[in-house]
């Protein structure tokens, strides 16, 4: 199985065992559904776990699980990875995993190769796609509509709108 990563979690919340996590991804809500099945990782250790409860709290989200009932046993897992089945991490309609954009080729509108995501990186005002050339040469290419054209993510392919002085 493959796993991506919700975020971190950083203490107890609560005596009933609730967990302080620091998040990563944008789609808390949905990925923090009462009934939904997690897992916590550290080191080699696996565990699979199941939501009892969520809400945001500040900059943090603050999830219990049925399998941890202390707090206790909410500082033991202090530290620990929190992950979701890639297969369940469905996401809404036009929005992608960084994973799915990365070695994509990017072209411009007449079809002329660029070079190839080497990342996706987030900044606050926006994600941003950084684009190797087959010379070496960086350039990064705001992730917003004024700029990505078309995304083909079973092709591997982006188009994008390129404006002077981008590459």
């Amino acid at each position: 199985m493959e796993y991506l990563s919700l975020g971190v979690i950083i203490g107890s919340f609560s005596l009933d065992g609730s967990l302080k996590i620091l998040s990563s991804t944008d789609f808390a809500e949905n990925r923090y559904q009462e009934g939904n099945t997690l897992y916590l990782r550290k080191d080699n250790e696996l565990v699979p776990v199941t939501v009892n409860k969520y809400r945001r709290s500040g900059e943090l989200d603050i999830v219990s699980f049925l399998e941890i009932n202390t707090v206790e046993e909410a500082l033991a897992k202090k530290g620990y990875e929190v992950l979701i089945d890639k297969k369940e991490a469905i996401l809404p309609k036009n929005y992608y995993h960084f994973y799915e954009l990365e070695q994509c080729e990017v072209y411009d509108d007449k079809d002329h190769l660029l070079g190839k995501v080497n990342k996706v990186e987030e900044y606050p005002a926006q994600t941003t796609l950084k684009v190797k050339t087959k010379e070496g040469k960086l350039f990064q290419v705001p992730f917003v509509d004024a700029f990505i054209k078309k995304i083909d993510i079973k092709n591997k392919k982006i188009i994008i709108n390129v404006i002077e002085g981008m590459l």
